[in-house]
């Protein structure tokens, strides 16, 4: 049985999003191996709380936060990250001390993979596992005039971060160090050099836990439809396009539209959804499981983001049994396939709004459509995106590198 230290930032029960990621990722390694999770201390009592009722005694957890000056950082849109590097730096010493008091055959480094976000496990010498890792995925240019300025040159700052990777001195060393390197897209894949390429797996990370089939799309049978967003309100989530898609339909067909999440461009979206002749209603701070119980009730999904390595929420309406409409970009096009998705072409600001209003008039009008849909759309995650599948990618993995040792 392996012993093997993972780095998980974001891993809690219960919850959704990245946390989840980490959670049922580790919950998997920890099958057939001992494993050894650093993460954030505010994470330990829904951790510990768990541990005890199921009795899993080959998890163990660790708990490390910065010092209190440097909290106030995580609740900020941009302080995360800053904060996040903090973390990174501060666990050095723990996983240092962990490693003198056990044997680790791997270390990985887990959740927030970014390759543009530093981790530190490389420096520890313990045979290194790095991702599933994005990073490499970017928005269509077509989109980036779209943007707000301050986002025009994040996305050019990413675009010359990609261009200089190969002589970037911390990039390289964490490739160097890598016995295998996992990355969630092609794009992402495409940023390590060629001597290194040998180390890639593909593996997004997304999966749905088999709970979540408990609930179901209802697929009635109607001319009025609820069409449902759940996202991050940013600027390259583009949900202000469902908004601006709405007006290319008629006000005869009747829909509910409702919009799920918060951030910077929530006042912006709000606004123009006061012209639109549909209803369209925002709610934020939900529950996952309220989330779930508004996806059951609704009747189209769509996920409008220009740059996503892997969405959840996507992922979670297909389990849920919704049709979806995206683009055919970045990780969308590997989460979905044309049995289960509108899948719309990258074209520009323009119209793309009018390609998304006629995807959606189709499905309106289509309800068997709708419902062959959602069903594939069901099927693909469970034969897909499940978390057994990535626990058997894992063993598969440590097996072959075992080998090399």
């Amino acid at each position: 049985m392996r012993t093997i230290l993972v780095s998980a930032y974001a891993c809690e029960p219960y919850k959704g999003s990245e946390q989840t990621v980490g959670w049922n990722i580790v919950l998997e390694l920890a099958k057939n191996n001992i494993v050894h999770v650093i993460t954030r201390a505010n994470n330990q009592e829904p951790i510990e709380k768990f541990l005890k009722e199921k009795k899993k005694t080959n998890l163990k957890f660790h708990y490390y936060d910065t010092p209190k000056i440097f909290l106030s950082l995580k609740n900020k849109e941009k302080g995360v990250y800053l904060y996040y590097i903090l973390w990174q730096i501060g666990i050095i010493s723990l996983a240092s001390k962990l490693k003198k008091l056990h044997h680790f055959d791997y270390s990985i480094h887990l959740t927030f993979g970014n390759v543009w976000l530093p981790t530190f496990l490389p420096f520890i010498n313990i045979p290194f596992i790095y991702g599933p890792l994005g990073g490499g995925e970017g928005i269509p240019d077509t989109f980036i005039n779209k943007l707000p300025i301050k986002q025009r040159i994040i996305q050019r700052f990413r675009k010359l971060l990609k261009i200089t990777a190969c002589i970037n001195p911390l990039f390289l060393y964490t490739s160097s160090k890598c016995k295998a390197i996992l990355c969630r897209t092609k794009d992402t894949a495409n940023l390590f050099p060629e001597k290194y390429q040998s180390r890639i797996n593909l593996l997004e990370d997304g999966a749905i836990e088999p709970e979540i089939f408990d609930y179901h799309a209802s697929h009635k049978k109607q001319y009025e439809v609820k069409i449902i967003s759940t996202s991050r309100l940013i600027a390259f989530k583009n949900v202000i396009s469902i908004v601006e898609a709405l007006e290319y339909v008629p006000s005869s067909y009747k829909i509910n539209c409702i919009i799920i999440g918060s951030g910077s461009e929530k006042l912006k979206i709000q606004k123009l959804s006061t012209e639109s002749s549909h209803h369209i209603i925002f709610k934020e701070r939900l529950s996952r499981n309220d989330v779930l119980q508004e996806l059951s009730n609704s009747d189209i999904f769509i996920s409008p983001s220009l740059r996503d390595a892997c969405n959840l929420s996507l992922l979670e309406a297909m389990a849920v049994g919704l049709p979806v409409i995206c683009l055919n970009w970045s990780g969308m096009a590997i989460s979905t396939d044309d049995s289960c998705a509108i899948r719309l072409p990258v074209t520009n600001p323009e119209q793309m709004p009018k390609d998304m209003a006629a995807a959606i008039i189709k499905l309106i009008e289509n309800p068997e459509l709708r419902k062959r849909m959602g069903d594939a759309g069901r099927k693909r995650i469970k034969e897909v995106f499940n978390w057994e599948a990535k626990g058997l990618f894992m063993e598969r993995l440590f097996a072959e590198l075992d080998s090399k040792r």
